[in-house]
């Protein structure tokens, strides 16, 4: 067993000289296989070793019975513990999840947060095994029938290419024991109900399983290496022209480099629009044109309430900001400062107003032609050229009954400009409630 973690070591590059290497320690067969393992290898191969043990608070006495036999085991060996204790149950619930999912979320969130080059986990082929059956019964994917990869950042797997048997006569000629987690004995979880049917069935009808499994898990893996290679070189190529196969990994490489969490579901609904169309997911409109992908973010505009502006004063509006409205005779004021207005107070003609006026937030169909501009155009894009996502939908507008003539952002319209002939004025000035 020692040659193959050896081995598993050398040609997955999994550590290198000079590195921390901390072992993730339960107290059980595999992590233990793995700590003795590691401290035997670690001199010939150069790096340090620590450990870690989190009990998760999860089985009472025989909780602190394992977190007891671990820091034993480490004392004994020479080789520094941390040891976490963490509500497992607590945590998982405010996930919403299981506890076995809960559980390893919170494992891997502290793995992160070692002070180690790499983090040691005693996942074997017959865990790999498992994970393949788990995810077949799930429905997955060919990446998923690709089982447990034997490194996964800062994350090492050592002992993938082992047995539980070979790990079990490894202690066994040492003369070293180890603890047994009840729940692994019952069909509670999924996993057990795996362990102690399937694989058993599995492997009467084909003998050596689990060594059948890593020969699949290979194979597949260098198929979906080369489909993944093959998307990246695709990956701004018409979809329609695409492989299917070829094609989805596009379709998740691009929602991947924009944030959206992939599924199936999602996958699919990309594939209904291949020939043109739209669709939104989360706050982000995919639209597909001529086989390409574009996305844009979908804003959402914050309900404030109209306001009519009937007088001059102070007008809240938003959480924060505040809109102030007073008119002026254009001859107290420097004419050429009210036709080439460089200050960041508004002015315009007031007697160019048709009707009553508004403030309000912006509206989709709002179109607007800046002071000075050339055309007119979808304010909606004018705010999403300038602004980020989360300022665009409390942008503050006033109009009158042809639409807007002032933007928070973009000043005055064409249409209510002052002139050398304009008298009276509307004043407009924006402060945040932070100024006041």
């Amino acid at each position: 067993m020692l040659k193959k973690i050896r081995t598993a070591i050398k040609k997955y590059d999994m550590i290198n000289k000079g590195e921390t290497v901390c072992c993730a320690l339960s107290g059980g067969a595999d992590s233990v296989a793995a700590l003795i393992g590691l401290t035997e290898l670690s001199g010939e191969m150069g790096f340090s070793l620590t450990a870690v043990h989190i009990n998760h608070l999860l089985r009472g006495e025989e909780s602190g019975r394992d977190e007891n036999f671990c820091r034993n085991l480490c004392e004994k060996m020479g080789v520094p513990l941390t040891v976490f204790q963490r509500d497992a149950a607590a945590f998982s619930h405010s996930l919403g999840t299981s506890v076995e999912t809960g559980a390893r979320e919170m494992r891997y969130e502290i793995f992160e947060g070692l002070p180690a080059d790499k983090i040691c986990t005693a996942h074997n082929l017959d865990d790999n095994a498992e994970t393949v059956i788990f995810r077949m019964a799930r429905g997955t994917g060919l990446k998923g029938l690709t089982g447990i990869p034997p490194v996964r950042g800062k994350i090492i797997r050592p002992l993938l290419f082992c047995t539980r048997k070979e790990i079990e006569s490894f202690l066994a000629k040492r003369g070293q024991d180890f603890v047994t987690d009840s729940t692994n004995l019952t069909d509670d979880y999924a996993r057990n109900k795996i362990r102690h049917k399937i694989i058993p069935a599995m492997s009467d009808i084909c003998g050596g399983f689990p060594n059948n499994v890593e020969n699949l898990t290979l194979s597949l893996s260098e198929d979906e290496d080369f489909l993944t290679n093959a998307a990246l070189k695709c990956k701004n190529d018409d979809l329609r022209a695409l492989h299917p196969a070829v094609r989805k990994r596009v379709i998740i490489l691009q929602l991947k480099e924009h944030g959206i969490n992939v599924s199936n579901k999602q996958v699919e609904a990309v594939e209904n629009i291949l020939r043109g169309g739209k669709i939104t997911l989360g706050n982000t409109v995919l639209h597909l044109t001529d086989g390409r992908l574009y996305f844009t973010e979908n804003e959402s505009i914050e309900e404030i309430p109209s306001q009519n502006i009937e007088k001059e004063g102070e007008f809240a509006f938003s959480s924060d900001k505040i809109v102030i409205i007073s008119k002026a005779k254009s001859e107290k004021m420097n004419k050429a400062q009210i036709i080439n207005k460089n200050s960041t107070t508004d002015l315009l003609d007031y007697d160019k107003i048709k009707g009553s006026i508004v403030l309000r937030n912006r509206l989709r169909a709002d179109k607007f032609k800046p002071a000075g501009g050339k055309h007119t155009k979808e304010l909606r894009k004018l705010l999403q050229e300038k602004l980020p996502i989360w300022e665009r939908g409390k942008s503050a507008v006033i109009a009158d009954e042809l639409g807007v003539v002032w933007s928070e952002h973009f000043g005055i319209a064409d249409r209510v400009k002052p002139d050398a002939n304009s008298e009276n004025l509307l004043k407009i000035e924006i402060k945040n409630r932070s100024e006041q």
